[in-house]
This record gives C-alpha cells, structure tokens and sequence, in this order.
C-alpha cells in the first residue's frame, strides 16, 4: 500500500513541517536582543545639484540718463524704434556748455600770458619766510640737542654715585641724614616728655603744684589716660635713646634702619602722649591762681611741642622711604640714563627730520618762484589743459548715444522738459538673456562662478532643455520671509532665439560631480559628540564595531563620499532594529 497517496500523511506532513519551522526559528534566534538592517558600500558617480526657480530676463536692458542735468533740446528716436551703436538718441540744450568750454579756453589763454609782477612779489615773499623758517629750526635743534646731551651728562653722574649698590655714595650720604635725623628727633622726644612733665607732674611733682588741685576737674578720666600715656611714651624713649645714643655713621645700615623704625614707633607715642595732655589742659578750668591767659599760654606751648613730634615723625617716614629709593637709585639711575640716551638719539632724528622738512618747505617756495618767473612750461598748462577737457567732456555727456543694438522700448522726457542726472530718460532693451533666481543660504556656498546649469522653460515643457552657466553671485543677502538668499544670475548659453523675456525657468545647478568613488548614505555615517569625528558600524563576530571615516562630497539622494576608513563592498550598519 502507498501510503504517501493517502490524504492524512499530507495533512500529517504540514503539520510537522510547519512544527520544524517555528522550533526552528525559536532556536535561531534564541539569545538575540535586536536586528540589524545593512548596507554595502558602493562604487560609482556621485552629483550635487542645486533645483531652483526663477525668470527670465533681458541682460542688456539699459536705463539710460544724461551724466550731468540740464533741459532737453532734442530727441532723435521714438518708442518701437530699432538702432545701433552710436546713434543718437537725444541731447540737452548746448549753451551753457559751450560757455564753460569758452571760460575754459580763456583761463588758459590767461596762463599763456604768463605771471603778473605781483605774483612775483608774493612768491618771493614766500621764500624769504621759508628761509627764515629754515634758519630757525638749525637753531632750535642745536638747542634741543645740546639740551638732550646735557641730560645724558647728568644722568650719566647719578649713574656714577649711585654704583656700588649698599656702598655707594647716595645710600651712605641718606644714611648720614638718618643718623643725624635720630639724634634731633631724640631731641624733640626729651622735649617733648618735659613739657608733658610740666603739666601732669609725674617726675617734677612740683612743675604744677599751683594748679594741681584743679588740673582736668571737668573730666578726670582723661587725665588718667594722660597719666598711663606719659609711662609708656618715657618708657619708649629712653629705649630708643639707647640706640640713637650708640649711633654713628659708621653704624651697620641694618642697626640704623631697626633704630629708625623704633624711633618712628617712640615719636607716635609721644604724639599720643601729647594729644591726651592737650585734652587735660581743655577739661582744665581757670580758678584761682591759675589764670585763663596762663592756661592759654600752656596750650600753646603743648600743641607747639606736639607740632614738633609731627614733624619729626613724618620726617623720619621721609627718611626710611629715602633709604629704600637709594638702594634702589643704581637701577632707577640706569633706567634714566638708557632713556637719556634714547631721548638724545630722538632729539637728534626729530630735529634733523624738521630741518629736512623746512628745506623741503625752502626749496618748494624757491621752486615756486622760480617756476612763475619762468615762460609756461606744457607741464604748468596741463591743469588748464584738463578743465577745458572737462568742459568738453560735459559738453559730450550732454548728447546721448545708444550704447548698443537694441530697441526703445521707453521715452520719459520730452523737448524743453528739465532731465536730471539721476532721471532716466531712454530705455533699450536687447535681445540677451539671463535667468536671476534666489539661492538660499544653505546652498549658496556650493555655488560658483561658471557652474553648469541645466534649464527647462514652461513655456516649452520638461522635454525641451536648455544650457547655461551661472555668471554672478551677489555677496548681498536679501531676506523673503524671514529666510536668507542671494540672488545668483545664470546666462543662457543656447536657444536664445526661442526665449522671450518674463518667461519661468527651472534650474538645476549642477554644483560638483565625482566619478569612480566609495559613497555610503549619509545617515549610515554617525558624528562623535563634540569631536567632530565620523564613523561607520560594522558587525564582526556577533558585535558592533565603529570605524573612524573620512567624507567628502555631500551629494544628491541623500547621499556621501566616503574618502577612507572602509572598502568597496564592505557591511555598514544602517540601522539597529530592536
């Protein structure tokens, strides 16, 4: 029995056959998470194109106007009427421009004649100024540079003094001023200590017995204060009397500079010292023996003692201040001196500079005078020459010629009628075509100069195509609708015959092509963030893979030349299907 004829073992088979398939498929693709969608990279032309829309138009429509302004004498053509190159179109009225060219002539004539004596008189004039001029600055320049040298003398001797650093002179001489500084300043501390002993009667408990009784009753904490501040400026004193007292010029500079510091500390408490006695002396009343012109006169006596402290202070401030300039004299000397040299080489290029231009200026006014006591020369007429070329000139631009083969199309003026220089007055129109069309911005960059195009008019259809080439880019933007775009012109390179003009054009610029190179779609190349790199994934053994390529020409249909990193026919992954 044949079995396999039987209709059960063929219902038996599909059954088991569609068991294997979905056991199958369930074991392949077991452990799979995601697919992937794939793409080879190819070999061939790539194109890019720019598509736009634009019209037709005549490339020599002229707008013609006189070059100067005037009333219309004549107009030669009419409206419809063809002409050629060099026919007159029309003219101004000619007399005021036969004046000019007439006034022209005569003040030319004028120069003929040659210089009057008292042109001559003047330009002499000239010449004795400029000479004089020129003999005062050889004087003045003598001065500045004997000046600039005297200055390089000088600084040349601070230079001297100032070398040897700690050891030169001008420190040892500030050095000397600072000794004998302390000792006067100590003069003034000890004066300054007795006539505070005077009024509080700390040491010399007898100096105020007469107005003891009444000394700062209006305020006592004060005289409390005064008290504290007499012990700690004698205190100050007498240590700083110590140093000064040892002081010599052959002193250490550092055993002199620690003595000025303590000073200036001794001088500042002293100050205080006296500033609280004047402020006893204040809340001190006039009684008894103590009369308002004796405490007046102690007043004075402490606030000139005080004035004293204040200028020994700021003195001995001055002093340290000196101290450190004379250290730092050698190089502010050598500074100086550098810049005098520089000066004196200044003052010398300067001055021998303004002596140049004051001959300069001598030699022009005797060049002058020289050239108006001389008959005319052609060179001297040639100003003369030109205005009465000019005259003629305007007197031409006033007739007005066509500029090339054409046909009138309009007449804005009339005989007798004022014609601007800004007015049009003849329109032509000739039969040489352009298409003008707006490229956006995102595409003008791929636009240049003598790209090919290829054109369809839809007066003709899509079947019938014309060539051209783009001739202009215009660097201006212009704004439609809030989207940048240049307006590019394209010339028409055949079938001018058939165009007519105001007729639509569609334009397919072709911006560069290559031949015989790798290309991949664009949006199967990645960019890194922020590195600028670009790569491709690949899918070796089960993984993604990315690889670093270079691209170069971003062409139509999406897609781009691949200039490295990967091979022709090679896998790219395109698309990562979860």
């Amino acid at each position: 029995m044949k079995f396999y004829k039987k209709k059960w073992f063929w219902l038996l088979a599909v059954v088991v056959l569609i068991l294997v398939i979905i056991i199958y498929s369930q074991v392949k693709n077991s452990g799979k998470g995601q697919q992937y969608e794939f793409v080879n990279v190819l070999r061939g032309n790539l194109q890019q194109t720019v598509d736009v829309t634009g019209l037709v138009q005549s490339s020599d429509k002229l707008d013609l106007h006189f070059e100067i302004s005037g009333t219309v004498d004549k107009v030669a053509v009419q409206e419809g009427q063809e002409v050629k190159v060099g026919d007159l179109l029309a003219n101004l009225k000619l007399a005021d421009l036969s004046a000019s060219v007439s006034q022209a002539e005569a003040n030319l004539n004028q120069k003929l004649a040659g210089s009057s004596q008292e042109d001559v008189r003047y330009y002499e004039s000239a010449v004795a100024v400029a000479k004089a001029d020129l003999e005062k600055t050889k004087v003045e320049k003598a001065s500045a540079i004997f000046t600039a040298e005297s200055a390089v003398e000088t600084a040349k001797n601070n230079l001297k003094l100032a070398e040897g650093g700690e050891d030169s002179q001008i420190v040892s001489d500030v050095y000397q001023d600072a000794v004998a500084l302390a000792y006067s300043s100590l003069t003034a501390l000890d004066d300054g200590l007795t006539q505070s002993d005077n009024i509080l009667g700390i040491d010399n408990s007898l100096a105020n017995d007469e107005f003891e009784d009444y000394l700062s009753v209006l305020d006592t904490s004060v005289l409390s204060k005064a008290n504290s501040n007499y012990f700690s400026a004698k205190l100050n004193k007498n240590a700083v009397k110590e140093k000064v007292l040892i002081l010599t010029t052959l002193s250490s500079h550092e055993e002199i500079d620690n003595t000025l510091v303590e000073l200036q500390n001794s001088l500042s408490t002293m100050s205080s010292l006296l500033s609280s006695v004047s402020a006893v002396l204040s809340a001190t009343p006039p009684i008894g023996d103590l009369s308002q012109a004796e405490l007046d006169a102690k007043k004075t006596i402490i606030e000139a003692t005080r004035t004293a402290i204040s200028t020994k202070f700021t003195s001995v401030i001055n002093q340290i201040q000196s101290i450190t300039t004379a250290k730092n004299s050698y190089m502010t000397y050598n500074i100086a001196y550098e810049k005098s040299l520089r000066d004196l080489d200044n003052t010398k290029l300067q001055s021998q500079s303004l002596v140049e231009i004051k001959e300069a200026s001598y030699n022009q006014a005797q060049a002058n005078l020289d050239k108006i006591k001389a008959s005319p020369r052609e060179v001297d007429l040639a100003y003369y020459r030109a205005t009465l070329s000019q005259a003629q000139a305007n007197l031409s631009k006033a007739i007005m010629r066509a500029p090339i083969d054409g046909m009138v199309t309009k007449i804005n003026k009339k005989a007798g009628e004022l014609a601007m220089s800004n007015e049009v007055m003849v329109e032509i129109l000739s039969p040489h075509f352009e298409i003008e069309v707006d490229i956006p911005e995102t595409d003008i960059v791929k636009l240049a100069i003598g790209n090919k195009v290829e054109i369809t008019l839809d007066a003709f259809g899509e079947d019938e195509k014309f060539l051209g080439s783009v001739v202009q880019i215009d660097p201006a933007s212009t704004e439609i609708q809030d989207v940048v775009y240049y307006k590019v012109k394209i010339a028409l390179d055949d079938g001018k015959e058939k165009v007519l003009s105001g007729m639509t054009a569609n334009v397919l610029v072709s911006t560069e092509e290559k031949n015989d190179i790798l290309y991949l779609p664009f949006r199967s190349v990645l960019s890194r963030n922020g590195s600028g790199e670009k790569y491709v994934r690949v899918l070796e053994n089960g993984e993604l893979k990315e690889i670093n390529v270079t691209i170069g020409l971003r062409g139509d249909n999406g897609l781009v030349e691949i200039l490295s990193g990967v091979e022709e026919g090679q896998e790219v992954v395109l698309k990562v299907i979860e």
